[in-house]
């Protein structure tokens, strides 16, 4: 990771946000001015006002001061404000971009992936991300500027003290860089096992049920036992180096002052200084180091964030785009599906399908029977356009699948797999995905595919919560019906619909398969010989039978 690369290009993303990022800027450069401006002040009040016993002038120094105090602290809460506004805009418009990135992304590229880095790169990692921008980015721009103001202004009051403070100053960043390269590389290593553990969490919660069934609840609590102590032993890393490099910057800051006071008794003695100015270089020195402190622990901060940064970075650059060629027949379906000595294997050496041909013709209902792994879902990925064939070709409605507009694609070709997806929300935010769609429409659906009489009185308002959403697995497979239903597909795929329901439930799915075959195609993959009395045609790979 280039650290420099990282922020340079969170900076210009930051800059794009317009009047946001230039408002907030606005207020950083305010705010890192009203602080140093006091003690020049306070050295004019004490050497001119005080000094010469003039009340009425003490009076009215008083109330500015007060008045810019206040202002300071309002300013500060500003500050807060729009930072906070700024790094949210980012990091919704970060999160936008990944999430449409994932979604934009190869079957196969997405393989390479578990679930849980997906997950920790949207969520954990620019939430990590937003707290890096509002707290540190800018953090560290008002702090620098906060130091550049203190030095001009220390010149402005005595050139000797000046030079006296600065004495201190390479002390105090190679103290800063060293710690902070130290951090930074413990911080990718705290990174990398949050995502380990993410992912690992990711996955059991997925397959409870599995770990459970066989007893495997004891190992896993282990390994996740083993992922959590090292990420606590990398963190501890951490926490020390925080521990030694609070009280080494402390040190610094102390010595300074010694030398600021030292200093200035000496130039007072000699008539070179005055007490105002001495007493605005103590406030000075602390002033000084205390924007080295803070920078320096926003910057161990920020390397966090800029680990979060290059990782989303990295994805976000990452060149795999599904292919969509964006061609839709001109005639509306139904269509022929042609399947034309199609050859896939997932490696070189392994070949799933070879020079498998059929054509599938709509208004009919055809039987797909195979035994496992001879690449029945694999041809259906290869319908949908997940994967290429390696050889031969798949058409739909005249056009290849490669040439296909990928998403009007997968509209067409509703595939009903044997654990259909309930999403939180409501029973109509399933049905619509969140597409408007009128009740009217909704119901039409139903009465296309011949359920309108089964959901009827099912309210569309309903909330759905877990995964199994209060429905029965026969209950899931009619909504997954339904929410297909809603784009008039041309193609059907049922794979093994009825593997996890009762017989009452199976009968009453497989009785619709007639008015899903009105004009479309209908596969339906299921290993039970009763299935097939409800199809026109089984098709084994290499083997066709009539119904």
């Amino acid at each position: 990771m280039n650290p420099y690369a990282t922020a340079l290009r969170l900076l210009h993303l930051l800059v794009k946000q317009g009047k946001f990022f230039w408002g907030a800027l606005g207020v950083v450069v305010l705010v890192s001015f009203l602080q140093p401006l006091r003690p020049y002040l306070y050295k004019y009040v004490i050497d001119e006002p005080l000094r010469s016993g003039n009340a009425q002038q003490l009076l009215l120094w008083g109330v500015v001061l007060i008045a810019l105090t206040l202002t300071h602290a309002g300013l500060q809460n500003l500050q807060a404000l729009s930072t906070q506004k700024l790094s949210w805009r980012l990091t919704q418009a970060l999160r936008r971009h990944l999430l449409e990135k994932v979604l934009h992304m190869p079957i196969a590229t997405l393989e390479k992936y578990p679930v849980g880095i997906l997950y920790t790169r949207t969520l954990t990692d620019t939430q990590t991300l937003q707290g890096t921008l509002s707290e540190t980015f800018l953090v560290i721009a008002g702090e620098t500027l906060q130091i550049l103001f203190i030095i001009a202004l220390m010149f402005l009051v005595d050139v000797k003290l000046a030079l006296i403070t600065l004495m201190v100053l390479p002390v105090g960043l190679w103290a800063s860089a060293y710690f902070s390269g130290r951090i930074r590389n413990s911080f990718v290593r705290v990174r990398r096992y949050i995502s380990r553990m993410n992912g690992f969490l990711q996955d059991f919660l997925q397959s409870r049920e599995l770990t459970e069934s066989i007893g495997a609840r004891a190992p896993i609590l282990m390994q996740f036992h083993r992922i959590n102590r090292a990420f606590y032993l990398s963190y501890r890393v951490v926490i020390g180096y925080f521990a030694w490099f609070f009280p080494v910057m402390e040190s610094i800051t102390l010595l300074g002052l010694t030398a600021v006071l030292l200093g200035g008794a000496y130039l007072i003695y000699k008539g070179e200084t005055t007490t105002g100015a001495l007493i605005a270089f103590t406030l000075y020195q602390q002033m000084f180091f205390r924007p080295f402190r803070i920078i320096a622990d926003q910057v161990n901060s920020l390397q966090m964030g800029l680990v979060s940064a290059d990782r989303i970075f990295q994805l976000l650059d990452r060149a795999e785009r599904e292919p969509s060629r964006g061609f839709i027949p001109s005639q509306s379906p139904p269509y022929m599906l042609e399947v034309k000595q199609v050859s896939f294997g997932y490696t070189p050496e392994k070949k799933i399908l070879e020079g498998f041909s059929y054509t599938f013709e709509p208004g009919k209902i055809y039987g797909v029977r195979a035994p496992t792994g001879t690449g029945k879902s694999t041809l259906f990925y290869l319908m949908l356009g997940y994967y290429e064939p390696q050889a031969g070709d798949i058409r739909l409605g005249g056009i290849s699948i490669a040439d296909w507009d990928k998403r009007k694609l997968r509209q067409l070709i509703a595939y009903i797999p044997q654990e259909p997806v309930l999403f939180e929300g409501t029973l109509r935010e399933n049905l619509t995905l969140y597409q408007h769609f009128t009740d009217k429409e909704l119901y039409a659906a139903a009465e296309r595919i011949g359920i309108r009489s089964h959901v009827e009185n099912w309210p569309l308002n309903a909330e759905v919560k877990g995964t199994s959403g209060g429905f029965s697995p026969g209950e899931k497979q009619i909504i997954a019906l339904w929410r297909a239903a809603l784009h008039q597909p041309a193609v059907w795929i049922l794979d093994e619909p009825t593997a996890h329901i009762d017989p009452a439930a199976e009968a009453f799915i497989y009785a619709r398969l007639r008015s899903l075959a009105q004009s479309a195609i209908v596969l339906v993959v299921s290993h039970r010989p009763d299935v097939h009395q409800y199809c026109d045609i089984v098709v084994e790979f290499g083997v066709i039978h009539a119904a």
